[in-house]
């Protein structure tokens, strides 16, 4: 079996028009929507610990779930590159149900609200987004590395403004940052 590998840069920023602005036309894929994703690990964390993630991802009662591998070394490279496998399904919840019977608990909780585009690159489409999520707004760009670098270099982005770590991650640092253990990033109590 092949395996599919996630490519992307992630990038703190308001403004999905500096996209626009630098000249890419952004289609509209997916309208403003709410996600709540739920990460599950082992009772002694062995997901988090390799660096790897379960996720079980809600949208308007339908879902999907995910597999995130180890994040491959990159040489410095501001692209993020780790094994993903994702499918569909049409009960979040009792995915989540199920995990749990086969020892897996929910470990953290995270919500935005995103919206989807395709940018068409020579003839190559890439995915971007924007999300909001409760520590603030990030822009994310999917697809080819050489096109995922020109979209960043011609938007004005440098390698310093990607950012590696993923939204859990970045909330572990906040946290931290605060003397407080590890809490969900979630919209409201």
């Amino acid at each position: 079996m092949e395996k599919h590998f996630e490519t992307e840069v992630k990038l703190a920023c308001d403004d999905i028009n500096r996209i626009r602005n630098a000249g890419f036309d952004l289609r509209l894929k997916k309208p403003r929507h709410f996600e709540d994703n739920w990460l599950l690990d082992t009772p002694d964390h062995s997901l988090l610990n390799q660096g790897a993630a379960l996720r079980v991802r809600s949208v308007e009662g339908k879902g999907s779930v995910t597999y995130k591998g180890v994040v491959e070394e990159s040489n410095g490279s501001p692209v993020k590159v780790r094994e993903e496998i994702e499918s569909d399904t049409s009960a979040p919840e009792r995915m989540i149900e199920l995990f749990e019977r086969l020892g897996f608990r929910r470990v953290f909780r995270y919500q935005k609200y995103r919206t989807s585009y395709s940018l068409t690159l020579d003839g190559q489409e890439l995915e971007v987004t924007f999300d909001e999520t409760p520590m603030g707004e990030f822009i994310e760009i999917e697809g080819d590395v050489n096109k995922v670098l020109h979209v960043l270099e011609t938007a004005g982005f440098s390698s310093k403004d990607s950012l590696r770590q993923s939204y859990p991650e970045l909330q572990a640092s906040r946290c931290e940052a605060r003397g407080v253990p590890l809490e969900d990033l979630v919209f409201g109590p």
